[in-house]
């Protein structure tokens, strides 16, 4: 990192963080703690008594002595030396007291007595907040507004003399405030103006009465429209009745449909596959009604013998079930995806009528259907017992500023430090730390923890859960897009771009299966009588068309595809969430492991274990001048060092950090560096004990002056994740980290790794994983398992890139394979397992269905298979297959309503 020497100023607007804009509101908050954010949260205040209001005539005329106040009209001076006092008294007004529900339905005051309101003198504002601070009812409200902890350091060297006297007059009831809140109180005065302002305007006209700001003007009824028009983001049927529900779902399906028609077109163009699209109950129900009246027209044909109307019932029964599979063959043929099952069947069918076997053939196409219908309720099962797939955020947010005011903002327009409201029942929909609210949030769709959390003040929640209890309040900590939940999304949508070799090769092979099939079957029924003189056509004929229904290679496509989704989403129920299959092929064929210390093998939560101070300074002074000289870096050591030290921090004249060493900082006329012992090293420091351990020499003005020393935990599961991956394959792990050998090498034991590599550099561990993956020997793949903050670069250099956690960024999401949310190395012995279950049950479908075929294929060449016993075997294949892979499920799933 270059040296930066500029003032202090640009210094400090580079140097910004999230944590110094989150600081800011936290000094804001504090400043307005009866503000109408407040009052969304306090019980609604309790009228005073009759003897404790002031009388009228005491609000119209000014106090003996005191000089009249001036016309309502005139404006106010943009200067005011006792501003703050000012302010004091706007924010104890009645009217800021009020709720705003209350204020909202209240007749506006007088213009009079508005202008002596907003034009008291500071004696005046002293009065009436003596006389409030008396009120219990709002000594209740204050105390249930509980503000966060800020530092204001400094904050009084900011303010004139004047003004921190005046500030020391009010010592017991106004804090000090920064400047930057001046302008934050020039706003608020002008607000309180033109409030004024427009309550003179609606008293002004006598026909029109005011009405409560929230107060909505009655609707009249209209009348039902035949067709529901249900809107876009519509999600439920909340509010309507049976036939509004019926109306509004076939909307909604039809809706579906056309999205997953102009998706398969596009996805077809792109040389991909063709979304899957199940069958819908009612879909089910009517391709049901269609082969009952054919089977029925079929045996009234059958039933008439030889009779002349026998034929034309037959041709009917045919057409009803042939029919809808042509029209499918010819949708496929201007997709561009013309060989498949349906053209094999229907080319049969119409071979084995135009034999003279009307009634196989259409027994064919009616089998077929049923078998396709039991597939599809299989499959639909299946799909339904997934995690879902869709968008379940919320659109937009509430956010609330200071006054109260609260706006619907999009999630991705939302700031850091902005304050949210998130109601019971509702999806917290940006990461945040709760400031207000007591519940519980259910955050099993991102973690797989079907747990719910309690959470209360202080408690950081994820964008995503599902939130019960009271209304809560939360502050923005991470951009929308940072966010877990979007990064989940990430690694979902990519998941099509990366496919496996073996679903490659199986999606091909099937496909070319076809052509071939067609080829040899018309080769089966042409040469035979050729060679064979006296040979029965008709029988080569029937033969050649009954392999082709025996090779339909429905139950072939589904194989691995189907095998690989049912692997993903039992992952994703736990809390791991794979980038397709090509990862989950890679996991499989684990050899290697490559671990990160901080935060993947270790809780990342340091604590300071001890403090070794010079004779010349204590404990306290060595922690206080290194947190000082830390607070801007976000290392986990720096963070750890700050958090531990309960001191006001002073401010920072020159800061600069060295990644993988420590930082430099000014402060006053002295110079800092707190970091490792390469870099006291080449800054000259001399005297440097010998420690083992994590430690952090601190030096002033080049002068070694004590050593803090600290320690980790190793995670609770990592020993046992390991062991497990062990079991599963993997040959051999390793450790790379920054930190001395020692702790590594004791953390390293307590888990179970094979190798350490200490004191690496951030450039350094990438030459290491580098060097690992060229010079071990193994046939398998490599994985580099980190938190995705600090080891992008190591994430995608692995052939398996392992992303632990909900700190990483959205870079993290692009560049790891696996994202592990559920932040638990657990997660990473689980999907070694998982994955190498998946891998083996596509094989078993694979080559259980290539024999069975094979069999099938034989048989139907020699005569000893029929028609109808080919689609009955390809039928019963397909749910076979189905259900021996839902095994990766872990559980029978239910045939989904429509």
């Amino acid at each position: 990192m270059s040296e930066n020497n500029r003032p202090d100023s640009e210094q400090k607007k580079d140097q910004t963080t999230a944590e110094d804009i989150l600081a800011q509101v936290d000094s804001i908050l504090a400043d307005l703690e009866n503000s109408a954010v407040a009052q969304l949260f306090a019980a609604p205040e309790k009228p005073k008594p009759e003897e404790n209001k002031k009388p009228p005539e005491k609000e119209e005329s000014a106090p003996p002595g005191e000089p009249e106040p001036p016309d309502k009209n005139a404006e106010q001076p943009e200067t005011e030396p006792e501003a703050d006092t000012s302010h004091q008294s706007e924010s104890e007004s009645p009217e800021a007291e009020t709720p705003p529900e209350e204020a909202a339905a209240a007749e506006p005051a007088k213009p009079s007595e508005k202008s002596d309101a907003a034009e008291e003198s500071p004696e005046d504002a002293e009065d009436e907040f003596d006389e409030e601070e008396d009120s219990p009812d709002e000594a209740e409200d204050e105390d249930d507004w509980d503000e966060p902890e800020f530092d204001d350091e400094g904050i009084e060297d900011e303010l004139p003399e004047e003004e921190q006297s005046q500030e020391a007059e009010f010592e017991p009831i106004v804090e000090e405030k920064p400047d930057r809140l001046q302008k934050l109180k020039e706003k608020l005065k002008n607000h309180e103006k033109d409030k004024a302002e427009k309550k003179e305007q609606a008293k002004s006209a006598p026909k029109e009465k005011p009405k409560p700001k929230d107060e909505k003007k009655p609707e009249e009824k209209k009348p039902e429209p035949s067709v529901i028009e249900a809107p876009e983001d519509a999600d439920d049927t909340t509010g309507m009745n049976f036939v509004q529900k019926a109306q509004y779902r076939a909307k909604m399906r039809r809706r579906e449909q056309t999205r997953l028609r102009r998706e398969n077109a596009r996805r077809i163009q792109e040389g991909a596959e063709v979304t899957y699209q199940p069958m819908t109950r009612l879909d089910m129900q009517s391709t049901g009604a269609r082969l009952a009246a054919a089977a029925i027209v079929l045996v009234a044909g059958i039933a008439m013998g030889g009779s002349s109307a026998a034929l034309p019932l037959c041709l009917l029964a045919f057409l009803i079930t042939a029919l809808p599979i042509a029209a499918r063959v010819l949708t496929n043929l201007t997709h561009g995806s013309f060989f498949d099952e349906y053209l094999l069947v229907l080319m049969a069918s119409i071979g084995a009528f135009a034999l003279g076997s009307r009634a196989e053939a259409t027994i064919v196409l009616i089998l077929f259907e049923i078998g396709k219908i039991a597939g599809d309720i299989v499959l639909s099962s299946t799909y339904q017992a997934l995690p879902q797939q869709h968008d379940f955020m919320p659109e937009k947010a509430t956010v609330v500023n200071m006054k109260g005011e609260q706006r619907q903002v999009p999630l991705a327009d939302i700031r850091l430090g902005e304050l949210v409201l998130v109601h019971s029942g509702e999806r917290v929909p940006i990461d945040g730390v709760v400031l207000r609210g007591d519940g519980t949030v259910d955050d099993s769709v991102l973690t797989g923890e079907n747990v719910p959390m309690a959470v209360d003040k202080n408690t950081r929640v994820l964008a995503g859960s599902r939130y019960n209890g009271s209304l809560m309040l939360i502050r923005v900590i991470s951009r929308y897009e940072d966010c877990a939940v979007r990064q989940i999304r990430r690694v979902q949508n990519a998941a099509a771009e990366h496919k496996a070799a073996l679903e490659k090769s199986a999606q091909r092979n099937a496909k070319r299966l076809v052509p071939v099939v067609i080829v040899i079957a018309v080769l089966a029924a042409a040469l035979p009588p050729l060679f064979m003189p006296g040979s029965d056509m008709t029988g080569w004929v029937y033969r050649g068309l009954t392999l082709l229904i025996a090779c339909c290679p429905t139950a072939l496509a589904l194989a691995v595809p189907l095998a690989f989704v049912c692997g993903g989403g039992r992952l994703e129920s736990e809390g791991v969430h794979m980038k397709g299959s090509e990862a989950m092929e890679r996991t499989a064929d684990l050899r290697l492991v490559v671990f990160n210390k901080t935060g993947t093998v270790t809780n990342g939560n340091l604590q300071i274990k001890k403090i070794y101070p010079t004779q010349e300074f204590s404990e306290k002074n060595c922690l206080a001048l290194a947190a000082a000289a830390e607070q801007l870096s976000q290392h986990p050591v720096a963070r750890a060092i700050v958090s531990a030290c309960r001191e006001k921090l002073p401010k920072i004249e020159e800061f600069e950090e060295f990644p993988g060493r420590g930082v430099r900082a000014r402060i006053g006329d002295h110079v800092l560096l707190v970091g490792n012992r390469k870099l006291m090293v080449s800054r000259g420091v001399k005297g440097l004990p010998d420690i083992d351990g994590t430690v952090v020499y601190i030096a002033c003005e080049g002068e070694h002056i004590g050593v803090i020393e600290l320690e980790d935990t190793v995670r609770p599961s990592a020993a046992d994740a390991i062991k497990k991956i062990k079991d599963q394959g993997v040959e051999r792990t390793v450790l790379i980290t920054g930190d001395a050998e020692t702790p590594t090498q004791r953390i390293a034991n307590a888990a179970g790794i094979d190798t350490v590599h200490c004191g690496l550099m951030p450039e350094e561990k990438q030459a290491k994983l580098d060097f690992l993956m060229r010079t071990i020997p193994t046939d398998g793949t490599t994985a580099y398992v980190g938190d995705g903050v600090s080891d992008i670069e190591q994430l995608k250099m692995a052939d398996v890139g392992v992303a632990m956690g909900t700190r990483g960024s959205r870079y993290s999401a692009d560049a790891a394979n696996i994202l592990i949310t559920a932040n638990d190395l657990s997660g990473l012995g689980e999907a070694v397992q998982v994955c190498k279950t998946t891998h083996g049950v596509a094989m078993q479908n694979l080559t259980l269905l290539a024999a069975i075929k094979l069999v099938l294929a034989v048989l139907a060449l020699i005569g000893l298979a029929q028609m109808w016993m080919a689609v009955i075997v390809d039928a019963v294949l397909t749910v076979l297959t189905v259900f021996n892979t839902t095994r990766l499920l872990g559980s029978k799933p239910e045939i989904p309503e429509e």
